[in-house]
């Protein structure tokens, strides 16, 4: 059936081409139900491009769990490329020679990926790792991909979430309309009603009608099942051929993907591929685009794969797929992948027991860790002859895939599992580890109590075996412990033991001690940030160097949270984007979870609210996401909603529970100085609140990490949590020793305005109205209410505002730090000079001599000196 309805779409996709052939590429997602036309559409696209025009294709696997990288070796084969990066086991630097290929020479190349919703993780990687850089190259991506509701669709919205926005469009296929469904069936003196009816005007249950169906009465189309009507329009196809013909069919419905005729031709002899010829021939088959020398075929639509698998008695689909799996067994270059697809529905137990762990191994290096899982679940499923130890093994490797996708429940029940399988065989090593294991699995779950007891009981056994890399990581994990509890001195004397070990000269272990480095650098952030910053940049170095993920996705996470700690909010911005993009190229949700609730603290620090919010927001939408990863996001949304005066019950609820198993200072701090502020606010008990802030500061061994915990007992004002004034936060020990414009100074120059007019709270009227101004930019609604209320409190009314009394009396209304900066200037100072004397950040002064020119309408610095001598503002 020639194309119908589709000019539009044609003529888009040509105007693309011709777009990124000048070097504007761009990543074109074909969307459309099951047989909308999509495939029909792209082949039509690909045979009308421009000459010069390189076209590649390759599709995606509908096994039950894909192939890594599939489609990418179509393409691979059938350009011809040797990916001489492959072997090195770095995925980035596969993906950069895929990329280097794909846009040699500068020639206009459209690549066709079909069927996307099927496609494995480390597929999607390399789409989102192209769809990136694509925007200046000559390459037009167009993927085919289902728009139905299902956990592929949700893979691929996250997919394009993390491709800049003017880097790609989508573009619909929509179904038939009613009026071309019924001028097709009138064609063949059909009831074009009961098609339209019947189909909804899907164009492959159209067409497939049009040409096979004689019936005017046609049931309705379920798309949840495939109707009668369509299996036996495919299966009428069928009929009409002979039976060696429907011998070879009946093999090829066994391959979900494109197959060579070789693999016919083992399964029903040598004659297959006239065979082959005729199925292609009644249009149930196609050449696949992909195979040298048109040696490849595959079915025209899935469906009628389908339909022609589901007609087959069990036992013959089961002994289809006994040969297949024999055949592939016999190729060195078989798929492991495929192989497995084939050993399951051949119900072959021995096979998947060896295949389902090796295929479960290669995609888990490729970063395609939901493929793993699934290839895991599968091999533990028929592991019931297998010794104790290897079942082990397999529970040990499940369970880290779960953790890394963030299925922190299966993980753990897993890792039981093995750590049980150990105990019986009397393995002490590997108790020790799976006891560690489980106390990281643990704390990630929200249990601290149990991660404590697990960690405990691991260094205790590996104490006794004998087994020091296992031991250095279980004093790594303690130190790891004792850094997120706020207790550096354990974190330190355990992160030294096992970096101690891992030093010497007969071990080997880089993961342990990129771990140890990294909770050691952590856990002295506030008594040496240097010496903190340059430890986790090792840890950092050493993760990348050898392709830790789990490893940099956390050295990353502290690294931020150091410069967030410290106020480097710069710093800490470009950490968190290097962090979450590396985590979203790895498939690591936890961590990307994790670090999108940091940047959501740190944008409601800087006063960006509306960010904050979005970014708390997609992360507490995600009910699978683990507790911890939640939970940075859940304080940011509440403290959020609190001050907007919006409802953050839910959200407070879910902190409680998290808080029942969790004694740590990073957590209660964190959720006490929020009960603080409600309770300032009059939406919560004060001395519940104060309650909170002295079970925070009583587990935190460090003032200047304790510091806000005075800040907000000052709030509520109550003495006796505040921080030593020698080793405190310069802005709360200026706060609550009277100095509050030099606080509110600290905090501005911090770009932190929230806190910055708290500070103000504690000053003269016009502070007051100082604060209630950048309050109510802030958009914070039930703290504006409060500080008026504090106003008609202190004045009885509340004035109408004009400028500060201070701004008002200087002839250029120039505020006083903007005339500290101009007396500077006068001075001749350079900016770094300024930043210096008044120990703001560069950036800081930049923003006070822009203002300062502008109110002096001056372009220049001297101009600006000038103009203030004239006005009698500089003496």
């Amino acid at each position: 059936m020639r194309l119908i309805e589709r000019a539009p779409n044609l003529d888009h996709l040509q105007s693309l081409l011709r777009e990124a052939a000048n070097g504007n590429g761009r990543v074109v997602l074909l969307e459309g139900e099951a047989g909308a036309g999509k495939s029909s559409l792209a082949a039509a696209f690909a045979g009308a491009v421009p000459e010069g025009t390189r076209v590649l294709s390759g599709a995606c696997e509908n096994f039950g769990t894909a192939e890594p990288l599939g489609p990418w070796r179509d393409i691979a084969r059938q350009a011809r490329w040797t990916l001489t990066r492959a072997s090195s086991g770095n995925w980035i630097t596969l993906f950069s020679e895929v990329l280097d290929l794909l846009t040699e020479a500068l020639q206009p190349t459209l690549l066709v990926i079909e069927d996307i919703h099927w496609a494995d993780d480390a597929t999607l990687n390399l789409i989102r790792y192209i769809g990136r850089r694509i925007r200046h190259t000559c390459l037009l991506l167009v993927a085919t991909a289902r728009n139905d509701d299902t956990p592929g669709q949700t893979r691929l919205r996250r997919l394009l979430a993390d491709i800049p926005p003017a880097h790609w469009l989508r573009i619909t296929v929509p179904p038939l309309s009613k009026a071309a469904v019924l001028e097709l069936a009138d064609r063949k003196g059909l009831d074009g009603e009961a098609i339209f009816s019947a189909t909804g005007g899907n164009a492959y249950f159209v067409s497939e009608l049009v040409d096979c169906a004689g019936s005017d009465c046609l049931p309705p189309l379920s798309r949840d099942h495939l109707p009668t009507t369509i299996r036996d329009a495919v299966l009428a196809r069928a009929d009409i051929l002979d039976e060696a013909d429907r011998e070879a069919l009946w093999a090829a419905s066994t391959s979900p993907d494109a197959f060579a005729s070789e693999l016919i031709e083992a399964i029903c002899g040598s004659d297959a591929r006239a065979s082959l010829e005729a199925c292609t021939a009644c249009g149930l088959l196609m050449p696949a685009s992909n195979g040298p020398g048109g040696n490849l075929f595959m079915f025209r639509h899935e469906i009628a794969r389908q339909a022609v698998e589901q007609s087959l008695p069990p036992l013959r689909r089961r002994a289809l797929h006994e040969k297949a799996l024999a055949y592939f067994r016999n190729r060195a270059e078989a798929s492991v992948a495929r192989m497995v697809h084939h050993a399951n529905e051949a119900q072959d137990m021995s096979a998947i027991s060896e295949l389902a762990p090796k295929a479960a191994a290669e995609a888990g290096r490729l970063g395609a860790h939901r493929q793993a899982m699934r290839h895991y679940e599968l091999a533990l499923v028929h592991a019931g002859e297998l010794s104790d130890a290897k079942r082990a093994c397999l529970y040990e490797g499940y369970a880290f895939e779960c953790h890394l996708t963030g299925q922190m429940e299966r993980a753990i029940a897993a890792q039981t599992s093995a750590l049980a399988l150990y105990r019986a065989l009397g393995d002490i090593r590997h108790v020790g580890d799976n006891l560690r294991w489980l106390s990281r699995l643990s704390y990630l779950a929200g249990d601290r109590k149990g991660a404590d007891a697990f960690g405990r009981e691991a260094v205790e056994v590996l104490e006794q075996a004998a087994s020091p890399a296992e031991l250095a990581m279980g004093y790594s994990n303690l130190s790891q412990l004792g850094m997120l509890a706020g207790d550096a001195e354990t974190a330190t004397l355990y992160g030294e033991r096992a970096i101690a070990l891992m030093t010497s000269d007969d071990i080997a272990r880089p993961e342990v001690l990129c771990h140890a480095l990294n909770n050691v650098g952590t856990a002295i952030c506030w008594r040496e940030p240097e010496r903190a910053r340059q430890t986790l940049d090792q840890a950092l170095a050493i993760a990348l160097d050898h392709g830790f993920q789990e490893h940099a996705a956390r050295a990353f996470t502290n690294r931020a949270w150091v410069e967030i700690q410290l106020h480097a909010v710069d710093a800490a911005e470009n950490v968190l984007a290097r962090g979450i993009a590396y985590c979203i190229e790895h498939d690591l949700d936890t961590w990307r979870d994790y670090m999108r609730g940091e940047l959501a603290e740190l944008l409601t620090f800087l006063g960006r609210w509306e960010e904050a919010a979005a970014a708390a927001q997609a992360v507490v939408d995600n009910q699978n996401a683990p507790a911890l990863s939640r939970y940075p996001s859940l304080v940011a949304l509440a403290t959020l909603r609190t001050r907007r005066g919006e409802t953050s019950g839910e959200l407070l609820q879910e902190m409680a529970k998290f808080l029942e198993n969790t004694f740590e200072f990073q957590r209660l701090s964190a959720h006490a100085a929020l009960v603080a502020e409600r309770a300032w606010l009059g939406l919560c008990d004060r001395e519940e609140a104060l309650a909170g802030l002295r079970q925070a500061a009583s587990l935190c061994s460090d003032d200047a990490a304790g510091s806000m915990i005075g800040f907000w007992a000052h709030i509520l004002d109550e003495t006796g949590l505040a921080p030593e004034d020698s080793s405190g936060d310069a802005a709360v020990i200026a706060m609550l020793n009277g100095r509050w414009q030099e606080a509110a100074d600290i905090w501005t120059d911090r770009r932190a305005p929230y806190l910055a007019a708290l500070a103000l709270l504690d000053g003269d009227n016009d502070a007051l109205y100082r604060a209630l101004t950048t309050l109510e930019a802030l958009g914070a609604t039930a703290v504006i209410t409060h500080v008026k209320d504090l106003i008609r409190r202190r004045s009885g009314r509340l004035a109408t505002r004009g400028p500060r009394a201070s701004t008002q009396a200087n002839a250029a209304g120039l505020t006083t730090r903007e005339m500290d900066v101009l007396r500077l200037i006068d001075e001749g100072r350079s900016n770094a000079e300024i930043g210096a004397r008044l120990f703001v950040s560069a950036k800081t002064v930049d923003h006070h001599i822009s203002s300062i020119l502008a109110k002096l309408s001056a372009k220049s610095r001297g101009q600006a000196a000038a103009e203030g001598r004239r006005l009698g503002l500089l003496g």
